[in-house]
């Protein structure tokens, strides 16, 4: 596996009533190993049962989604089935670390988004070759 970084953002309400953000990153690996399939047909069982989850990236990447923020649930279903962490229990939790609002914050996730993405198909290709 591949260790790499998420960025996630925390927000609270401080003693002056004031919303705080905090931004922190949570270790995470890249799987792609067959147990990134078994998360998508675990998960995601309507996508699953029309397209492996390869499929769906590569399908995904090739129609310009991963480059589209209103997409971002679509490509999130994706990037939860290849990321192994002790903070992502389950997809629940996992989209509740990200906040969408914050124009800044979603183009640097889409970024992460594209390079895991990009490791999890060099990988594959990698892999069919052998």
């Amino acid at each position: 596996m591949i260790k790499t970084k998420l960025p996630v953002q925390e927000k609270e309400i401080d003693g002056q009533n004031k919303l705080v953000k905090t931004e922190r990153q949570i270790d995470v690996e890249i799987d792609t190993s067959l147990f990134a399939e078994e998360r998508w047909e675990q998960n995601f069982p309507h996508n699953a049962k029309n397209e492996t989850l390869f499929a769906y990236v590569e399908r995904i990447q090739k129609a310009g989604l991963m480059e589209s923020k209103a997409h971002i649930l679509s490509n999130l279903k994706a990037l939860y089935c290849f990321l192994e962490s002790k903070e992502l229990p389950d997809f629940k939790s996992f989209l509740k670390l990200f906040d969408l609002a914050d124009a800044e914050y979603l183009t640097r996730l889409v970024e992460k988004i594209k390079f895991v993405f990009e490791i999890a198909l060099q990988t594959a290709t990698a892999d069919g070759k052998n």
